[in-house]
């Protein structure tokens, strides 16, 4: 019972954590207000978008390195540091208007609240993957991812609320609150093992997977008990044990998956490490693109409304006094999107595992949330669709819920198809996927955005609305096709029992259609 409310009060100290770890993708609802006031192009303000997501991706692999060995509480306040230093310098730079400031300088101040926010939520979600069992971990992790994602909504109603026009105040209060979350959610922390029954629980869960495989191909296999100290300490033995049990006997090759530990180079030898860094690349780089540019998209769509509006001598509907409140609500809703995605995918995984009594089963979601992110994507990249900032929250809307189902499920996956011990490293590894694909995909909307910017202006606006961005949408749309590919390969990969299937009908298609008939008279 103490264990419980102990591990409980620690879940709200990693959600306090993340409510704020998340204040990265809020970089919209302030983004066109710094272009404006220091004179920024369109891909000056995407290499500051981007160096907010290399801060928050690219420091994954060493973030989780130090968790792993150190605990989450120091990489916490260090966060803290990190965070209020960026944040901080960049409400000062705002509010003085210092202008002549280097571009190389402002994109310090967003890697830095990029690294301080993955500082904290790696030691956040480290706690709970360690301190649940199999039934209960996605669901614990979907908690703590889903707050990381409602962070941009909160920020963003406090933007709206209290700093309306006050860019340089909102950016002092990301600075000050989130320092202040981290510091007190990392007093909460604390790691609570699972018991020796869940543990048990589990690994039986493992066994019975295979047990489950086996019967599909009549090769029956012997179960023996574990400890639970046996299961914490010998996790590569048993991964080797299930390779020795598969059976040469099996004509399909069935590969069943193992509880196995891998991490650091080693994961570059995974296939399946490869086709999920892939998949989470092209999807989040998708998403990335729409995270941080809807401030952007939001005044382009604007303004083109506004001038048709001006052109036939009739009312603006929205002011431009009002713009910044119509952002922070297209980010809101991404936000609000991203937390339902991560808290659903967490509970509907946990519901198919516990249904299936297989956790591999879990890896079906991947298809679902390939086809959300192709689904997003194409609605933004066809023509005369999202023509006005309304019609946006519809993209705003799904693009956060494709986003919060590939980070709800991603790590329980990358923790069960890799191991324990290393599972911050293995996940910051896992990470660098969006920094590739986003940063691709950011600098291309810069490009094409300032393509379509007049030699004349001064703004750095470009008055196109849709015309503006669209091509790029097209790009992302093909990666999530790419995606789609690579889920279903994941599934029939990982998924048990749906390769030897596949591979069994095949095996009775062809082998109907050349097997030798005799000719009877």
């Amino acid at each position: 019972m103490w264990s419980n409310r102990r591990r409980i009060v620690s879940l709200l100290g990693s959600t306090i954590v993340a409510l704020s770890a998340g204040s990265t993708y809020v970089f919209s609802s302030y983004a066109p207000q710094v272009q404006e006031r220091l004179h920024l192009s369109g891909m000056e303000l995407n290499v500051l978008g981007v160096a907010s997501n290399l801060g928050l991706y690219i420091s994954g692999p060493l973030w989780g390195r130090f968790v792993d060995k150190n605990g989450p509480k120091g990489a916490i306040l260090s966060g803290a540091v990190c965070t209020l230093l960026g944040y901080g310098l960049l409400s000062v730079t705002y509010s003085q208007r210092w202008v002549d400031v280097p571009l190389l300088l402002l994109a310090l101040y967003m890697l830095l609240t990029g690294i301080g926010n993955q500082a904290a939520l790696c030691g956040a979600i480290n706690v709970q993957a360690k301190s649940w069992g199999g039934n209960n971990r996605g669901t614990a992790m979907a908690i703590v991812l889903s707050t990381f994602g409602l962070s941009a909504f909160m920020y963003s109603t406090v933007s709206r609320v209290f700093f309306d026009g006050n860019v340089g105040g909102y950016l002092a209060a990301l600075a000050i609150g989130s320092s202040i979350s981290f510091v007190i959610g990392s007093l909460m922390l604390r790691v609570v093992p699972p018991d020796e029954h869940a543990l048990q629980e589990e690994w039986e869960g493992f066994d019975s997977a295979h047990d489950n495989a086996d019967e599909e191909s009549e090769r029956p296999r012997p179960r023996r008990m574990r400890s639970s100290s046996e299961l914490s300490g010998s996790a590569e033995a048993f991964s080797r044990e299930n390779r020795d049990q598969t059976s040469s006997e099996d004509p399909f090759g069935e590969d069943t998956p193992y509880r196995n530990e891998v991490t650091g180079f080693a994961l570059l030898q995974e296939v399946d490490f490869l086709l999920l860094f892939s998949l989470l690349g092209l999807i989040s780089g998708a998403g990335l693109v729409l995270i941080n540019n809807v401030g952007v998209i939001t005044y382009a769509l604007w303004d083109s409304a506004h001038r048709e509006l001006a052109e036939r001598s009739l009312e603006v509907l929205v002011k431009k006094d009002k713009l910044q409140q119509i952002q922070a609500t297209q980010v809101s809703l991404i936000s609000i999107g991203n937390a339902s995605g991560r808290i659903i995918i967490g509970l509907l995984s946990d519901f198919i595992v516990s249904s299936t009594q297989d956790s591999s089963s879990r890896t079906i979601l991947l298809i679902l949330v390939a086809l959300l992110a192709l689904f997003s994507q194409v609605l933004a990249a066809w023509p005369d669709t999202i023509t006005n900032v309304h019609r946006l929250l519809y993209v705003s809307g799904t693009t956060g819920l494709m986003y919060g189902t590939l980070f709800g499920l991603c790590p329980v996956l990358v923790f069960e198809w890799f191991g324990m011990d290393g599972f911050s490293q293995n996940w910051g590894w896992m990470s660098w996927g969006p920094v590739l694909a986003g940063n691709v995909f950011n600098l291309l909307f810069g490009y094409v955005y300032d393509s379509h910017v007049s030699s004349k202006s001064h703004s750095h606006t470009c008055h196109l609305g849709e015309e503006c961005y669209r091509s790029v949408f097209v790009m992302t749309s093909l990666g999530c096709v790419l995606a789609l590919i690579i889920a279903v390969v994941l599934v029939m990969r990982r998924a048990n029992g749906v390769y030897a299937r596949v591979q069994r009908a095949l095996y009775g298609v062809f082998h109907g259609a050349f097997a030798y008939r005799p000719v009877l008279n």
